[in-house]
């Protein structure tokens, strides 16, 4: 776990800013997974792919105050702080885009902190139906462990079964869009950390799709 003491770090650090954590978002997601091993002779080089069937997780986020460019403006910047678990347990092979069960699983979890840039769409009226929609990078932490086979035919190692067993930090790139009234959050949004351990590099891609409900949590910060 001290890979992930410099997002914690990002946590505390943003405490006593304009950004302060103010919301608490629970709720549920289908999630849809993909992981890219690739050589570490050659980063280039995907020597694996696992993937998933749609999977149902629960999800908290922590999200900061919205802080505008002006009064007037819709566009903005939020901290947003994601949990989510992931299982990998299909793997492309040749033309199959769909993933087939080769016997081997990834699973684990992803953190990440990225302040994301966004646009918000009929911001003055709250009462109504919101729409955001950004992009940010920041911080990602990625553990996992499990096997995966290569399946690069051109490898020479082609067929066997290796361990994946990582816990670092790396770069989280994250596209979002939101709708919501009130308390109530629908969102849909990617998050990609991106990791190299000693003997693979990982990039972990996530779609989301979830439903979250909104807790203010200023009273207690």
């Amino acid at each position: 776990m001290k890979a992930v003491l410099p997002i914690i770090f990002l946590v505390i650090s943003l405490s006593s800013s304009e950004l302060l954590a103010a919301e608490v978002a629970i709720g549920i997601q289908a999630t849809i997974n993909s992981i890219d091993i690739q050589d570490p002779a050659d980063s280039e080089r995907t020597i694996a792919r696992m993937t998933s069937d749609i999977t149902y997780f629960p999800t908290v986020s922590l999200l900061s105050d919205e802080y505008y460019f002006s009064k007037d403006s819709n566009v903005g910047v939020q901290m947003q702080f994601e949990w989510s678990i992931f299982k990998a347990d299909k793997q492309e092979v040749g033309e199959n885009d769909t993933g087939i069960d080769l016997g081997t699983s990834i699973s684990g979890y992803a953190l990440s902190g990225v302040p994301v840039l966004f646009y918000h769409f009929n911001r003055h009226n709250p009462n109504e139906w919101n729409l955001k929609l950004g992009t940010g990078l920041g911080l990602g932490y990625l553990k996992l462990k499990g096997d995966y086979q290569i399946t690069d035919v051109t490898h020479p190692d082609y067929g066997e079964k290796k361990q994946a067993n990582m816990d670092e930090v790396g770069l989280a790139v994250g596209v979002y869009l939101e709708a919501n009234k009130g308390n109530h959050i629908i969102s849909v949004y990617t998050f990609s950390p991106v990791t190299q351990s000693g003997n693979s590099h990982f990039e972990e891609y996530n779609f989301f799709l979830s439903y979250k409900y909104r807790v203010n949590i200023d009273g207690l910060l």
